[in-house]
């Protein structure tokens, strides 16, 4: 199987895509990543990485399935300082 190595060249200003390609490499090899993004872009499928997509996604998905939380307020515990913890910190200051 014969190989074409391809070069790319990032600037000083793309130092948030590289620090990215430094994580993605603890995971997984950076032409196999390459791979997989310009697969999906080639399928019309482009990868989520965009927050105002995923916002859009998020929000869609929450209209046709309202997210129903319950809610109950706790009662805050309670804390007994006795004279002697009193004593203890008196002594701190």
């Amino acid at each position: 199987m014969n190989r074409e190595r391809i070069t790319i060249s990032l600037l000083t200003e793309d130092s948030d895509i590289l620090e990215h390609l430094h994580t993605i490499k603890s995971e997984r090899t950076i032409s196999s990543y390459l791979r997989h993004l310009i697969r999906q872009d080639m399928l019309g499928n482009p990868s989520t990485n965009n927050l105002d997509q995923l916002a859009e996604i998020l929000a869609n998905i929450l209209l046709k399935e309202p997210l129903m939380l319950s809610y109950q307020q706790e009662k805050p515990t309670e804390i007994v300082v006795d004279l002697e913890d009193i004593s203890i910190i008196n002594g701190l200051f």
